[in-house]
């Protein structure tokens, strides 16, 4: 179902989804990621946990970003996130 993901693979998830990262254009590189988090993680955890999602399908590789890869959200990475969060809930409200 959800391959035992942790805490910081949903939150990475949660992350791209928020910057819409699901095409090509819109692909997230794991510095970007990492700034999005406000640097709560160093690039190489988030990289490290990029690689395990992307062994399990929930992100792709997508356009590159300068000499590093893009990532980008799959269907079935969609599909286990919730539509929306308590934050966009909150904000139309």
């Amino acid at each position: 179902m959800d391959d035992n993901l942790n805490r910081i693979q949903y939150v990475i998830l949660h992350s791209m989804r928020k910057q819409k990262a699901v095409h090509q254009m819109r692909s997230m590189s794991c510095k970007e990621i990492c700034d999005i988090m406000e640097n709560r993680f160093k690039v190489t955890t988030i990289y490290k946990h990029i690689c395990i999602l992307e062994k399990h399908g929930y992100v792709e590789k997508g356009a590159k970003i300068e000499r590093a890869y893009g990532y980008i959200l799959t269907k079935k990475a969609l599909d286990i996130l919730p539509e929306k969060d308590e934050e966009e809930e909150k904000n139309n409200e």
